[in-house]
């Protein structure tokens, strides 16, 4: 019964994070992002006859990987120094080094089983690979020897700050029999541990960040969908002028702006944004000497200032190669192409900034 209330309250802990965590969703992230670099320094043990100390040796591994989600990652690690072993019966014990690569798998089983938490203090890693190992000569008993390598392992790590981590990793490792030059019909096995740090390069961690407001884009859409109204109706009467803050018609020349939305973290144009797209390319084509200027922005709630100012231009190019490919409106009817990134905020709502504003005149 006292095991069950545990489970039970364990259970009732992680599905109050992960409801917690659901308020926000994670930012997106390109190739480069999230990639680090480990190294790690201690002890192998290689199982065989002798005593225990006789086997322990020293050992080495230098990594390079990248997270691709908050629950899993991978590293490519070059890892070796020393193996040991010994004939029990000769009371002889010799050694040999060894060179390894591997190919592994991270798993944060702190995410994966209590929900993703930023900046957490501790994650547990759990490893699983494939590798190869070369052992050379080292001593009159040692053969030189190839080894495919399967491997599972446990990573601990303590954050340290943003850019750094301290970590132990206790890995085990299968070869051949003829690993340890005892030739015999059963795998051989070593074991390592290890302390070492890990640094994380540029965009590091994951982070949580809330989506877009769905209500506050119909309610922009709506707005937008009015001043085409407005737009239509002020074509029966060319000769009205009527002044809005985003719509104004005289009898010579014709201005209106036409804002596309984007999704946060997103350059490509929505589907349920092309309307307003193909608005901007009928009204080119119904006014042929018109020519329009396309700005893009990122909303200042979310992102860096080098990041929002290069999201905001591919927003711009985004709607310009639509206007243009999809359309086949001249590239000589667009003026400029530019983004603004989050240096300026053309409306007072946060989200309603993530957005690619048409000028047509």
């Amino acid at each position: 019964m006292k095991k069950k209330l545990i489970l039970l309250a364990m259970s009732f802990f992680c599905i109050a994070g992960f409801a917690q965590s659901q308020e926000k969703s994670l930012k997106q992230y390109g190739f480069w992002d999230n990639w680090f670099i480990q190294g790690q320094a201690g002890i192998g043990y290689t199982i065989g006859e002798p005593d225990f100390d006789k086997l322990i040796s020293p050992t080495a591994a230098l990594s390079i990987g990248k997270y691709f989600t908050p629950y899993a990652g991978m590293r490519l690690q070059v890892g070796g120094w020393q193996g040991r072993a010994g004939w029990d019966w000769k009371n002889e014990n010799y050694s040999w080094n060894y060179a390894a690569v591997y190919l592994d798998g991270l798993f944060n089983m702190t995410n994966i089983f209590c929900s993703y938490k930023e900046n957490r203090g501790f994650n547990l890693y759990g490893i699983v690979g494939v590798g190869y190992n070369h052992g050379f000569k080292n001593s009159p008993n040692a053969l030189a020897s190839d080894n495919c390598v399967a491997r599972i392992g446990l990573q601990p790590s303590f954050r340290i700050n943003e850019a750094w981590d301290f970590n132990v990793e206790l890995n085990g490792n299968a070869v051949s029999d003829a690993y340890n030059s005892k030739f015999g019909s059963e795998n051989d096995f070593y074991f390592n541990l290890m302390v070492g740090f890990t640094y994380k390069f540029k965009n590091r961690g994951f982070e949580l960040i809330r989506p877009y407001d769905e209500a506050l884009v119909n309610s922009l859409n709506d707005e937008i969908n009015q001043q085409r109204a407005t737009i239509e109706s002020l074509k029966a009467n060319p000769k009205t002028i009527v002044k809005t803050e985003k719509v104004f018609v005289t009898d010579t020349v014709s201005y209106f702006n036409t804002p596309v939305l984007f999704t946060i973290g997103k350059s490509a144009v929505g589907v349920n944004q092309e309307v307003y797209v193909y608005t901007v390319a009928q009204y080119l084509k119904e006014n042929p000497k018109a020519k329009i200027t396309i700005t893009g922005y990122a909303d200042a709630g979310t992102g860096s200032k080098a990041i929002n100012q290069k999201i905001s231009e591919k927003r711009a190019k985004a709607v310009a190669n639509e206007l243009v490919n999809k359309y086949s409106i001249s590239s000589d009817r667009i003026k400029v192409i530019e983004g603004k990134g989050d240096s300026v905020q053309p409306y007072s709502k946060n989200n309603w900034n993530r957005v690619v504003i048409c000028v047509a005149d």
